[in-house]
């Protein structure tokens, strides 16, 4: 659809302003050489002082859905530690870490306990280093514990097959989830991050299913942002099982006031949708982009 523009200035369709809000969230100027090799360093890093079994990339960067911009970014690799650490219990290990790459960086490096990781900020961008223990083989289910040092317990979880869950939900999507979830979080990031990422993507795949039917019908990005709005505002307040079915519940951490916050954000972001689209069949181009503006931020091209 196209709108009659203002003197002196050319309005973008919505076609064209959702075409750029994807470009503008495609994640510049990160190498897989440069991440590959912090990665190793700080493997070599912590096995100087801890026994490693084992390292991998996981997170948003490994599924594709990390937005921008590069600063802000932060890189999650697994380090799988010898069991015998991890009777010392959560915050003690996080701690163990953390000693172990201070004693191995250079003086001056930025690293920090953060939740279930330890914190490397580099000039260009942040690694989250986070410690994990092979699940025992008693347990139903394969993965890993990792650290939740609000309770100085453990979390289980299996990153490796999120990634498979993602690429296997955005291949039935024809390509078109993983660029949805990234407008997602670029809406979570200007309404200052009531949901953790990991939840968003949790929670998109619930809502939009892992199956071929919902791109089927050549839904829109705005449609599709509208539909995840919609639905997330009930899906909210109920238990969301980790997908890869470790029995945790990523919603776990939602609760009280935090729970009503996220709620009432996700609410006026569908209400500023059903806007949206009432300006657009009004034809009032300012108008809509004003209200996807105010859902995406500074994202959106306004």
């Amino acid at each position: 659809m196209s709108f009659p523009s203002k003197p002196g200035r050319l309005l973008l369709t919505r076609e064209q302003a959702f075409e750029a809000l994807r470009r503008s969230l495609e994640l510049t100027g990160l190498q897989e050489k440069t991440v590959s090799s912090r990665q190793t360093n700080v493997r070599v890093a912590l096995a100087k002082q801890l026994s490693v079994v084992d390292h991998f990339l996981s997170g948003s960067y490994r599924r594709h859905t990390m937005i921008g911009p590069l600063k802000s970014a932060d890189i999650d690799i697994v380090v799988v530690l010898d069991d015998r650490y991890k009777e010392q219990g959560a915050r003690a290990v996080l701690e163990l870490v953390k000693r172990s790459l201070l004693d191995e960086y250079i003086k001056g490096t930025k690293i920090s306990r953060n939740g279930q990781a330890v914190t490397i900020t580099f000039s260009d961008f942040i690694v989250d280093v986070v410690p994990a223990f092979v699940r025992p083989w008693w347990t139903w289910d394969a993965g890993w514990d990792i650290c939740d040092s609000g309770r100085n317990g453990w979390i289980s979880t299996n990153p490796k097959k999120h990634v498979t869950i993602s690429a296997s939900a955005n291949k039935a999507h024809g390509g078109d989830l993983v660029p949805r979830i990234k407008q997602l979080k670029a809406w979570n990031v200007t309404a200052g991050s009531p949901l953790h990422s990991f939840h968003l993507e949790a929670l998109a795949w619930s809502i939009f299913g892992t199956s071929w039917w919902w791109n089927n019908g050549k839904r829109s990005d705005w449609a599709s942002a509208r539909y995840f709005f919609d639905r997330a505002r009930g899906q909210l307040r109920h238990q969301l099982p980790d997908p890869a079915g470790t029995g945790s519940d990523v919603a776990d951490y939602l609760q009280g006031a935090a729970l009503d916050s996220a709620v009432s954000k996700v609410t006026s972001a569908f209400e500023r949708c059903v806007r949206a689209d009432k300006c657009a069949k009004d034809n009032d181009a300012d108008g809509m982009h004003k209200a996807y503006s105010q859902v995406f931020g500074d994202y959106y091209p306004l």
